[in-house]
């Protein structure tokens, strides 16, 4: 949620727990916009109880689902992620544009992007070349940080809250019991209808 909503006092709710929910979503797309990849998403939760009882196959969601204790995106995380999505969605998009096999993937110089990527990557994806931006650049020149990142998250909000809003009209709930009781992972999941 952001920050500078009303909706953060459910840390002073008596009785509840704050919600210490988090994710993280490494979005990836071409410089035209029209080759987007499927996200890398972090989850500190494997199978979150949400899930349980219900049929969702994570092969299946339009993210690349993997977990760990603080949701952060890792070295082996994000080499699987290069050699089983960006990989192979970047080789089709050439081969459908009739475009030669070269591919310049630009990362900033986080934690979880490793030096020497490119000798990680499978002998297929040799034609991906790495860029990494140098320390403190990364809001001047990377072009994920340029809109691209500030408008997912701006559609995201407008998106949860419109579900709020529309859960809290139909069943007459207040908004914090609506947070507190019906918003889980799983309701992103069901919304966005994969």
């Amino acid at each position: 949620m952001p920050r500078r909503t009303f909706i953060t006092e459910e840390k002073r709710l008596p009785g509840h727990k704050p919600m210490k929910d988090r994710l993280t979503l490494a979005l990836c797309a071409n410089a035209s916009g029209d080759c987007k990849i499927k996200p890398l998403l972090m989850y500190h939760s494997e199978n979150p109880r949400a899930f349980k009882g219900q049929r969702i196959l994570k092969e299946k969601l339009q993210v690349m689902w993997r977990a760990n204790a603080k949701a952060w995106v890792t070295r082996n995380f994000f080499t699987e992620w290069v050699n089983l999505c960006f990989g192979p969605a970047v080789k089709k998009y050439l081969a459908e544009k009739n475009l030669p096999m070269k591919c310049l993937l630009v990362l900033d110089n986080a934690p979880g992007h490793p030096p020497g990527l490119e000798e990680d990557n499978l002998v297929e994806f040799r034609f991906i070349m790495v860029l990494y931006f140098p320390p403190s650049t990364t809001p001047l020149l990377q072009p994920m940080d340029q809109q691209i990142i500030s408008n997912f998250k701006t559609l995201y909000t407008k998106h949860l809250f419109k579900k709020c809003f529309d859960v809290t009209d139909s069943i007459n709930l207040t908004l914090r019991e609506f947070w507190k009781e019906h918003f889980k992972i799983l309701t992103i999941y069901e919304k966005s209808g994969h």
